[in-house]
């Protein structure tokens, strides 16, 4: 796994914005769209990371954490909630629903690229 992030928002500002930030760090990102174009990427791409929207229409992020825990290639990919909604049982549902973290819109950049160097750094 490679410093890849793909990052699944149906905001396309949000996305693009995230992505060419993520890109001026060092990270090799790119966006999708919903969480079907987001599988697809990452099935072809094997991200090291995935950050991933909660409310997105069609596949919600949960629905995307759920299938990438299932799926024998993406299973161990690290999986990030980026959600605009923060109340305690918001976070539960992520962490239940297979995300390794749950971060509030909007992001904090720093917290972000600590959290990313943290899994890209070989311990």
């Amino acid at each position: 796994m490679g410093q890849m992030v793909i990052i699944i928002d149906d905001n396309e500002d949000i996305a693009n914005i995230t992505c060419e930030l993520l890109n001026t760090m060092g990270y090799n990102a790119t966006s999708a769209l919903s969480g079907e174009e987001g599988i697809a990427k990452a099935k072809a791409q094997k991200p090291g990371v995935i950050l991933c929207d909660i409310g997105m229409p069609g596949m919600n992020g949960y629905d995307v954490a759920k299938y990438i825990r299932q799926d024998d290639e993406l299973k161990d990919v690290y999986l990030i909630a980026i959600s605009g909604y923060s109340g305690p049982r918001d976070i539960k549902l992520s962490i239940e629903a297979g995300f390794d973290k749950h971060l509030i819109k909007p992001l904090n950049l720093d917290t972000l690229k600590m959290i990313l160097d943290g899994i890209f750094v070989s311990p």
